[in-house]
């Protein structure tokens, strides 16, 4: 592992997390593997009438994926969720419904932005996305419902995309060594290193900052790191 001499590897990088209109995204970020915590959800209006006046969203459906355990729910706008759980009261699946007092039926347009938010316990699968599939029902002026399943998967051209909740390894602030269990492209490096300052596997390094890639480019003995991480790589990751 080397040392780029510049203070550019060392200060905080900002993100922002963009939710791409009309989707259902995870807009709480990254989960960390084997840990329990907050995953919340942004509803954007996935439902739109002839006219393209965004339909009034009268609930969401999300149901639980395999691995992901001890599940509690938060109240939303759409008031208190109902659980539908298995022979084992796990759950299964999480539906929130609005008031029919809350109903903008009236309404030309539904200009809210909605969060839905629970708490689960992430599987211990880093370098991974989990496809959460939700079921959006809004409704018009007249009562007529439009119902949208958002369960397509990463890189579907048809339908609507299931949002993914990346999942990354467990770290601290500073110097972290990762051992990967599971293969992935340096594609995926900003999806699982993106909050990172400086990933290292031998002598090539990568970071999402651009001023840091340069100084990469510009060290003797470095390369830019590329290709496939393999499982058993060693990487040192700074955060």
């Amino acid at each position: 592992m080397r040392t780029l001499t510049c203070a550019a590897v060392a200060a905080s990088i900002l993100f922002s997390t963009a939710i791409v209109n009309a989707h259902i995204e995870v807009a709480s970020g990254s989960a960390i593997a084997n840990t329990s915590q907050k995953i919340t959800f942004a509803v954007a209006h996935g439902c739109t009438d002839t006219a393209g006046a965004k339909l009034d969203t009268i609930s969401v459906k999300i149901d639980i994926p395999a691995g992901v355990t001890s599940v509690r729910a938060m109240t939303s706008d759409f008031g208190k969720p109902a659980a539908t759980v298995d022979g084992s009261n796990n759950v299964t699946s999480l539906t929130w419904t609005k008031p029919s007092g809350d109903l903008q039926t009236g309404a030309p347009s539904d200009f809210q932005w909605y969060e839905i938010t629970l708490r689960a316990r992430i599987p211990n699968t880093p370098f991974t996305k989990i496809q959460f599939v939700v079921t959006q029902t809004c409704q018009d002026g007249v009562g007529a419902q439009t119902v949208v399943v958002w369960d397509q998967p990463e890189g579907s051209m048809t339908g609507s995309p299931s949002p993914l909740l990346k999942v990354v390894p467990p770290h601290r602030t500073g110097w972290n060594k990762v051992m990967m269990t599971t293969m992935i492209a340096d594609t995926d490096l900003p999806t699982y290193f993106g909050d990172a300052q400086i990933v290292w596997r031998g002598n090539a390094a990568y970071s999402p900052s651009a001023d840091v890639t340069a100084l990469i480019g510009m060290t003797p003995g470095v390369s830019v790191l590329s290709g496939l991480i393999m499982p058993g790589d060693e990487l040192w990751v700074k955060y």
